[in-house]
């Protein structure tokens, strides 16, 4: 691989860059409908995706966060807080206006993905060039693992549109550190969190570099610029948390699934065997004390409370881990790989289709993801080597591989490290196939040695 990277552009983008990154946009959603209509990947009747239509449609109608197959099926009224809210809350503004079908919430949130991929394209751009945040959008427009949580009325579509603008703003204040853009980092990963609990550790890495002193920023400014941020993101998630302990008198941060998902992956048919790194198999039965997996609440036990067993699970959970701390780096491995999709692949895209995915696209998306990994390691040592505050780009992978060492593997969990993939890879690409810029490289000389404003 040629070792000139693209370089930023001196000006800002023309004209024909946004009718271009429009024209993707465009494909983009072309690609999402027909997925939805013509592909139609499967909403299971009982599962996450059917839990957060039903969950929406129960916010329009003004009942609140409850359980929502509970409430169908036993006609009982039981808070929840097993997903975190705001995916469903965005749903449910769908639904407000009336669209409130499950096909038609895919069709809706698939323009919530058409952002995503103009975020991705623009990401690119600022730490790059046009080209790199063209081909990158390009990428992100056709990628299934990046279509398909939309089309599968998944809670990723709205977290993957967040963590791409978190980390648009995190290349700002890392060039530009400032008060406004740090709460704007810490609001954004807040709500992120709201979406999938993990943002709350891409939140605290994303302000890491500030605490470095460099020609931007000294380690008192820096210091204060992390602690805005970081207090913007608790504020942010707050409200959520104070609404969880009034509810079920019990501090609940986010959610309650971190406690499922710790029993279920923490038991003998996932620490060794065809399941180790994944969580409990769909048929199993019993619990972690007996060596078997967490398999759901039974809200229909009297007085039940939703994050009173959440506890019990987690303590199951944990408990089994610790009993066998021999097997951690074994298992941490397996669900890291299981996440990037080259541990037991072709099993692991068996358990994906269990969540709706079609079985050709998730094959597909694998395979595209093992053909873009050598680019997007190339093109990631060369960010690094040129010094393009690639920080915000390994945040996210890292956030990925802390919340799959902590939980579990499913490729399902790498969508928040999918646009640091998508911006490397394009990286790797137009520095492979494309020309070097020398108008461009010398403003970037010039830049260098410039004094920081």
């Amino acid at each position: 691989m040629d070792t000139e990277a693209p370089v930023p552009s001196a000006a800002g983008p023309p004209r024909s860059y946004w009718w271009q990154l429009a024209a993707i946009a465009v494909a983009a959603l072309v690609v999402r409908w027909v997925v939805v209509l013509v592909v139609d990947p499967s909403v299971p009747a009982l599962g996450d995706a059917s839990a957060y239509h039903r969950l929406a449609n129960l916010l329009a109608d003004g009942r609140g966060y409850l359980r929502p197959f509970d409430l169908s099926e036993f006609g009982r009224v039981v808070p929840t807080a097993e997903y975190p809210p705001l995916h469903p809350f965005v749903v449910s503004l769908f639904a407000r206006i009336g669209v409130r079908s499950v096909e038609g919430q895919r069709l809706a949130l698939s323009l919530v993905g058409v952002v995503t991929v103009v975020l991705v394209g623009e990401l690119g751009h600022r730490l790059v060039d046009r080209r790199v945040g063209l081909v990158a959008a390009a990428l992100a427009a056709v990628s299934p693992m990046m279509f398909l949580p939309e089309t599968t009325l998944m809670s990723e579509t709205v977290f993957v549109a967040l963590v791409t603008m978190a980390l648009l703003l995190a290349v700002s204040l890392m060039r530009r550190p400032s008060v406004g853009l740090a709460l704007g980092v810490g609001a954004v990963a807040g709500l992120a969190a709201l979406t999938r609990a993990e943002a709350l550790v891409l939140g605290v890495l994303l302000f890491l570099p500030l605490l470095v002193p460099s020609r931007t920023t000294s380690l008192g400014r820096g210091s204060i610029l992390v602690l805005v941020g970081v207090v913007t993101m608790v504020a942010v998630v707050a409200p959520w948390t104070i609404r969880n302990q009034a509810t079920f008198h019990r501090f609940v941060p986010v959610s309650n699934n971190l406690g499922t998902a710790l029993a279920g992956a923490n038991c003998d048919l996932t620490y060794s065997g065809p399941s180790l790194g994944s969580w409990r198999s769909t048929f199993a039965v019993g619990d972690a004390a007996t060596g078997e997996c967490f398999t759901g609440f039974n809200g229909r036990r009297p007085g039940f409370n939703e994050a009173v067993a959440a506890v019990e699970a987690r303590r199951q959970g944990l408990d089994y881990a610790r009993e066998h701390v021999a097997r951690w780096p074994v298992v941490a491995a397996a669900r890291v790989l299981r996440t990037f999709g080259v541990f037991r692949p072709a099993q692991q895209i068996e358990l994906e289709t269990l969540e709706g995915r079609p079985h050709g696209l998730e094959q597909l998306g694998t395979w595209l993801e093992w053909a873009l990994y050598p680019l997007a390691i190339g093109g990631g040592i060369l960010l690094v080597r040129r010094r393009r505050d690639a920080w915000p780009l390994a945040a996210s992978v890292v956030s990925v591989v802390v919340a799959s060492v902590v939980t579990y593997g499913n490729q399902r969990f790498r969508i928040g490290a999918e646009p640091a993939i998508l911006v490397a890879a394009a990286t790797g690409l137009v520095t492979l196939f494309g020309r070097s810029d020398p108008v461009a490289a010398a403003d970037l000389r010039d830049r260098r040695h410039a004094p920081v404003e």
